[in-house]
């Protein structure tokens, strides 16, 4: 695991490194619409390539799963690739998107690293290891129950069949919490679980390199997480609940099933 690792960490830092280039240069950023309100950058293609030539060099035989390129390779070990989450974020100068690599071995995640560039913020985490960010150990807040808490989402603006039901579920728990904020990275939601910033995050219709290596440095950091019904088929329906503690992710999983149609 230490040699995966060391790997995720090197790909993460060079990827991020070509983000904090571009995120300097915006204008001369190339920018294509790949779908209704889908952008992907010059900065993300070429942040995923320097990943995958990484890790394919190091590990030839491995699968590779990215946001930009799709899938190659095939075999028991599967890496997660988002190369710039936080797209628009970054498109319009809001310093919150990272890069997010995560190992998948015989169906399990393993291994999470999530980097933040220009924050110069490296989280990561090892399965049975604990979760880290910039080497200092992290923790989830611990936070109970819903009453006083505060957390964060992702708005479905391109899933427009979710669209009434996330609004039933997010009146719902607004009604009990401090605050909801919406970053607009999910894979920083996660990591800002991780370390007690917001108590629980939920989001629907996300993708595998979303939420892969936020969803291993949550639980490593003693959070809970699955799908809106209590499972772990995250990956596949793209639902996530990541709670501070068991408690927290009951009653929330209480409010997504009651309105899961």
């Amino acid at each position: 695991m230490k040699d995966y690792l060391r790997i995720a960490e090197k790909a993460a830092l060079v990827g991020g490194n070509i983000l904090r280039y571009y995120f300097e240069h915006l204008k001369e950023l190339d920018v294509r619409e790949k779908a209704r309100n889908d952008y992907v950058t010059q900065a993300d293609i070429e942040s995923e390539r320097a990943i995958r030539s990484i890790i394919s060099s190091a590990f030839p035989d491995h699968m590779i799963v990215g946001e930009e390129e799709g899938i190659s390779g095939r075999g028991r070990y599967v890496w997660y690739v988002d190369p710039l989450d936080g797209t628009k974020n970054f498109m319009r100068g809001l310093d919150v998107f990272g890069v997010s690599i995560a190992l998948e071995v015989d169906g399990q995640l393993v291994l999470g690293v999530v980097y933040s560039p220009v924050r110069d913020e490296f989280y990561h985490a090892l399965r049975g290891e604990g979760a880290y960010k910039n080497g200092k150990r992290i923790y989830v807040s611990g936070k109970k129950e819903l009453r006083g808490s505060f957390l964060a989402t992702g708005f479905p603006h391109r899933s427009g069949d979710v669209v009434e039901v996330y609004i039933e579920t997010f009146r719902a728990f607004s009604r009990d919490t401090t605050g909801i904020r919406r970053m607009g990275s999910a894979a920083m939601d996660l990591c800002m679980v991780a370390e007690g910033i917001f108590d629980a995050f939920w989001e629907y219709h996300l993708k595998p390199w979303d939420i892969a290596a936020g969803i291993v440095i949550v639980e490593e950091a003693g959070g809970v997480v699955s799908d809106f019904r209590g499972g772990k088929g995250y990956l596949k329906t793209g639902n996530v609940l990541g709670a501070a503690s068991p408690e927290l992710h009951r009653e929330m999983l209480e409010v997504l099933r009651k309105y899961d149609r």
